[in-house]
């Protein structure tokens, strides 16, 4: 992927990133006369909580396919060494 692509793919998320937590303390601004000047230390526990386990699991689930890639393409470099059967 070039670097454009991903600065784009990067530039995206944050901005759904905003957007949702603007919505989120947004509601509650309803309810309680607050914005997002001044979130209550619940909702941001819970978003801390939220986005370190969004990050945690990006970086497992990265892990998981590159391993399952480094196992298949050490199969294909073993199939190649062997000497093929006629």
């Amino acid at each position: 992927m070039s670097i454009k692509k991903k600065m784009l793919a990067t530039v995206i998320v944050l901005t759904i990133i905003v957007i949702g937590a603007y919505v989120l303390l947004g509601s509650q601004s309803n309810q309680r006369g607050e914005g997002l000047a001044s979130p209550s230390v619940r909702t941001f526990v819970t978003l801390t909580t939220v986005g370190a386990s969004a990050f945690i699991t990006g970086f497992g689930f990265r892990d998981v396919i590159s391993r399952a890639l480094a196992t298949r393409n050490r199969n294909r470099m073993k199939a190649a060494q062997e000497p093929k059967k006629i």
